[in-house]
């Protein structure tokens, strides 16, 4: 790696604006197996992005095989169908059965893989909400204790873990900390986004720890569980990192994730960003991959400008990340072609925020150097990367509705050279 590194240097001079440059790879919804994630790392090594933040559980999948653990590979890693319908609009369901895991020996030689190449791993194990999976698996961490199928649908589901039920805080706390040694974590990212509190309002155990809380807020019971796994890492002096939607106040010793940009959420993380809180900016209407350019042109997303509006401390912004969530990323080849250059994006705003280079300059330092960055020359042209704007409600409404694969399919027509 010693020739990539002077490489880098000169594609990447002096230092970074963002200590914090990281991407997401969310492989519940569709899993990506061993050699998938080393290759996407490699891409992450020639853009210079340091963090990997690995989203391996949700509803639809837990996609870790743990020895001390056997129902999550047993249960949780299977689904019996998909349901891939543009955000539950319409249905178009596969029975097919699905399934994937990584073996602890595999996590263990991707985080070594990652860190000879400069890159943090960070896990993400979501809760208190989309853990479908896991009480697939362990049904008594819910407040039902009903069994249940692990979920073959998308969005925002009921399954909730029990905060009201010790014994199942205590086992979410043992599988934190066995992941946590796995990955030899520094950072873990804990979630606590979209979580539906409806099976907490009605649940004995959890109206009784109320009481004992002192609250009539079922709000409370999110911020008690915030605050117990929260605390629990830090006695490992393990950071923790939350998603802004499941930050109730401001917590100094908490790292904020910001993607949810509605009004009162961005105001919210204005203030704490200002209050000293450290905060990665993952803006969904700019960041996120897994939406087409016609929702969210390349253009688009690398002139964002991470110091939200109303930020009078930005050296409290640590860093930007690009997520890609998987509902619609099946194959290897439309991972490359929402990621690559979107990465490439963002590996110039971590870098030299605001004194970037302006965008058509940009563009062609990526064409004349993508052989590089990605190991190969993807070619994508502009008309696809930033889309005639006349064109893009048609397109969008195709996307949501009907087919989340309408633009990649349209591309393929023209990029033969695609990575498989």
């Amino acid at each position: 790696m010693g020739n990539e590194s002077s490489l880098k240097k000169e594609l990447f001079p002096g230092e970074p604006v963002y200590g914090y440059r990281g991407a997401m790879l969310d492989v519940s919804r569709h899993f990506f197996g061993a050699d998938a994630v080393r290759r996407l790392l490699d891409v992450m090594y020639r853009l210079r992005l340091n963090k990997f933040h690995w989203h391996f559980a949700d509803d639809q999948g837990f996609r870790i095989a743990l020895k001390d653990y056997p129902k999550l590979e047993e249960i949780a890693a299977r689904r019996s169908f998909t349901d891939y319908g543009g955000f539950g609009k319409k249905e178009f369901r596969d029975n097919t059965p699905y399934a994937g895991v990584y073996t602890e020996e595999e996590v263990r030689g991707i985080v070594a893989y990652a860190a000879e190449r400069g890159i943090e791993v960070i896990p993400e194990l979501d809760m208190p909400g989309h853990l479908s999976a896991i009480i697939a698996a362990y049904p008594e961490l819910s407040c039902s204790g009903e069994q249940i199928e692990v979920p073959g649908t998308f969005g925002v589901l009921e399954n909730t873990l029990c905060i009201g039920n010790d014994n199942a805080m205590r086992f979410m706390d043992g599988l934190l900390h066995t992941l946590a040694d796995l990955f030899s974590a520094k950072t873990f990212h804990l979630g606590f986004d979209e979580v539906l509190l409806t099976h907490l309002e009605t649940c004995p155990k959890c109206q009784s720890k109320m009481r004992e809380l002192g609250t009539d807020r079922v709000e409370d019971l999110k911020l008690y569980a915030k605050n117990f796994f929260r605390d629990s890492l830090k006695k490992r002096n393990i950071k923790a990192i939350l998603y802004n939607d499941g930050m109730e106040e401001t917590d100094a010793s908490v790292i904020c994730y910001h993607w949810d940009d509605r009004d009162k959420l961005r105001e919210k993380t204005v203030q704490r960003i200002n209050e000293g809180q450290q905060t990665i900016i993952a803006n969904c209407g700019y960041f996120y991959m897994d939406y087409p350019y016609v929702w969210t042109p390349l253009k688009k997303s690398y002139q964002f400008n991470p110091v939200l509006e109303g930020v009078a401390k930005p050296e409290n912004i640590i860093g930007v990340e690009a997520p890609l969530w998987t509902e619609s990323v099946k194959s290897y080849s439309k991972l490359a072609f929402n990621t690559y250059y979107r990465l490439a994006a963002l590996a110039e705003i971590g870098w030299f925020g605001e004194k970037r280079r302006p965008y058509d300059e940009f563009m062609k330092h990526l064409y004349e150097n993508e052989a590089y960055f990605f190991g190969e020359k993807l070619n994508i042209p502009d008309h696809i990367l930033n889309p005639d704007p006349s064109r893009c409600a048609d397109m969008k409404n195709k996307w949501l509705m009907e087919d989340m694969d309408c633009e990649f399919n349209d591309a393929k027509k023209i990029l033969p050279a695609l990575p498989a």
